[in-house]
Parts: structure tokens; C-alpha cells; sequence
């Protein structure tokens, strides 16, 4: 009888740190253990996917100051576009000497996009040495950092259009305003943190116990493998109660998504090497994982996320003012929005059906 109270006792307490590390860690990770001294670990040189697009490759840590923190690493992708000897940057990572040569030799830099709500940490750079260019960011980027509305436009209030020739982006209707990017002439699409590439059998870098944390947090948070990509399951709990709408709206989006002609993707971290090839049957596995309800672990992570962030807007700033309504687009009236000469003939929207 002890023993069968001792099994139930360990399971109910493993399925509970699950549901509480499930619903806390990005939130955790994001607030408190990344900070702007980021470390640059390695970069590569641009890889070439078509004739027209790169990818700038940079391996980085938190930046946190604590030992343990800075053990955290994790690559990060840039997409960059080529067009007429213009180029568009989604997603700026950081500014090497080396990439700033090799983005100087195809072009001159026209447009740098943040295509959600956390992938900022290195746009400052590309403000300060590219005055020229045009920047463009979430709606919801306008309200979580004010500091940026002087040097940069909000992201059109479409749920779909175009930023810069040959390309594509949808925005998904999840709080942290993600932008899944399709680039025509590479068959590519780019999606910064909705998708996420497998991992191969062993993970190159980083501690043990940080390697198997990290594992951990990938088993409970990610959807099964569809081919070489996962959808981020996890993110059903960062919705409010009732939202069976934005369920709807996602599954809409990702239909029209996976319509398109794609052959490759790319995410904006993983461990891989530019991209990855996909198969339609590929696809049509994962917006299957993406169709399924909410099961009772995404509900109990709403619960805790709900308790545990929602509840402290301070402490947790960068995600709770997320959800505010002047994160909203088309809400925040002091959102810079004449562009500049010559913007509007080069962004195309597709209205909203909403």
C-alpha cells in the first residue's frame, strides 16, 4: 500500500514540475537570464540558399551574468534577401566585422525586419550603422520598447502582404505577434520561434545538465516530430481562457501557409546548417499537430501561466505588456505611422478578412 502512495505520490509531482516548467520557463528565460550583453560563441559566413537568399548563422549565449545562465546557448538565424543589389535583414543578429563585409558585398541594406516580439536583442546595431535603412517591427515592439518608435515603423496592421520584393509574411494571431516569412524564389519559408528544427542525436555544445534541462523542456513543449521539424506545441498556454477562436485563426493561418509551394524551411534557431528540406506529406503531418484541441496539459499550463505571469506584470513586463491593448495592432495612437518617402509603393498588404 506504501509503495503503490509512494508511485502515485512521484508521478503526481513529475507531471507537476512538467506543467509548471512548461508554462515558466520562456518566461523565466526571457526576463531574467537574457540580458543585452549577449555573447557572440561563433559565427559563419553567409549561406547561400538561392541566388537571392542567405542566411547569416550565429552561435550566442544569454548574456546573463551568472555562470549558469551563460551556459545557456543557442543559435541564431538571420534571413537575408537579396533584390535589385538591395537587401532586407528578418530577424537582425549580431553585426560582425565579417557580416558586415559580406552583407557589403551584395548590397546596400534598404530594409531590417523584426518579425515578432523577442527577436530584437540586436537591431540597436543595425540602427546605428545603417541610418539609411528602413526598420520595421511588431506592433506590440512599439509598446514593449518606446525607445525604438523614433527609428522604427510598425509592421502593417494586414494579417498577410509583402515587405520587400519576391517575399511574403503572415502574422500569426498568437500575443507575441510571430511574422512567418515566404520567399518565392527559394521555395523557403522562414519562421523565427513558431517551428523548430529537430536536433540531431547529440547536441554539440553546452553543459550536460544544461544539455538535459534543455532536453527536458524540448519532450513536454514540443509536438511530435513531423519529418525534421517540430511545431511549438507550448505555446497553446500562453492563450487566455476561452480562446478557441485564436485556435481557429492559427489552424486558418497555417493552412494558407502550408499551401504554398515550400520545399525548405528555416527556423530562427536549432541546430542545423541554413535550412532543412520538406515534403508536402511532411507538411500535411504537421498542420495535423497543429489542428489538435487543447489537451489538459496546455489547459493546466494556462492555469499556472495565468497565476503566475498574467498576475505579475511587473516582474514579467516583456511578456504581460504583450497582452495589453495598446500592444494590439492598430491600437497604440503614438505608433509612428507616416512612412517615409517611397515606403508604401514598396510594402503590399493583403487586407484583412477579419
Amino acid at each position: 500500500m506504501l509503495e503503490a502512495i509512494i508511485i502515485i505520490t512521484s508521478i503526481i509531482v513529475i507531471f507537476t514540475i512538467a506543467i509548471i516548467v512548461r508554462a515558466m520557463w520562456d518566461p523565466f528565460y526571457c526576463c531574467f537570464m537574457t540580458t543585452s550583453d549577449i555573447g557572440v560563441l561563433s559565427s559563419a559566413s553567409l549561406i547561400k540558399i538561392s541566388s537571392s537568399v542567405y542566411i547569416s548563422e550565429h552561435f550566442i549565449n544569454s548574456g546573463n551574468s551568472g555562470k549558469w545562465a551563460r551556459s545557456i546557448t543557442k543559435f541564431s538565424r538571420m534571413l537575408v534577401v537579396v533584390h535589385n543589389g538591395e537587401l532586407c535583414l528578418y530577424n537582425p543578429c549580431p553585426l560582425t566585422t565579417e557580416l558586415r563585409k559580406e552583407l557589403a558585398e551584395l548590397g546596400r541594406i534598404r530594409r531590417v525586419v523584426v518579425t515578432n516580439c523577442f527577436h530584437y536583442a540586436f537591431l540597436s546595431q543595425y540602427i546605428d550603422a545603417c541610418p539609411e535603412a528602413t526598420f520595421l517591427v511588431p506592433q506590440g515592439m512599439m509598446w514593449k520598447r518606446p525607445e525604438f518608435q523614433q527609428h522604427c515603423i510598425a509592421i502593417p496592421a494586414a494579417t498577410e502582404g509583402s515587405l520587400f520584393p519576391g517575399t511574403h509574411y503572415f502574422r500569426l494571431p498568437d500575443f507575441y505577434q510571430e511574422h512567418v516569412i515566404f520567399v518565392e524564389e527559394a521555395n523557403l519559408l522562414y519562421c523565427s520561434d513558431t517551428l523548430y528544427i529537430r536536433e540531431p542525436e547529440t547536441r554539440p555544445h553546452g553543459r550536460l545538465e544544461v544539455r538535459l534541462m534543455q532536453g527536458f523542456i524540448r519532450l513536454i513543449s514540443f509536438s511530435q516530430p513531423c519529418g525534421a521539424i517540430h511545431y511549438f506545441d507550448y505555446v497553446r498556454q500562453f492563450r487566455l481562457p476561452g480562446s478557441n477562436d485564436l485556435h481557429k485563426k492559427n489552424v486558418e493561418s497555417w493552412r494558407k501557409i502550408f499551401a504554398l509551394p515550400i520545399t525548405r524551411v528555416t527556423t530562427g534557431h536549432g541546430v542545423f546548417c541554413g535550412c532543412v528540406s520538406v515534403t508536402k506529406a511532411e507538411l500535411e503531418n504537421l498542420l495535423r499537430c497543429i489542428e489538435r484541441k487543447d489537451g489538459w496539459m496546455d489547459r493546466a499550463g494556462r492555469m499556472v501561466f495565468r497565476m503566475c505571469i498574467r498576475r505579475s506584470p511587473i516582474r514579467y513586463r516583456d511578456w504581460t505588456c504583450l497582452y495589453d491593448e495598446e500592444a494590439q495592432f492598430g491600437y497604440h495612437p503614438s505608433v509612428k505611422e507616416e512612412e517615409e518617402p517611397g515606403l508604401r509603393c514598396c510594402i503590399s498588404e493583403t487586407p484583412n478578412k477579419e
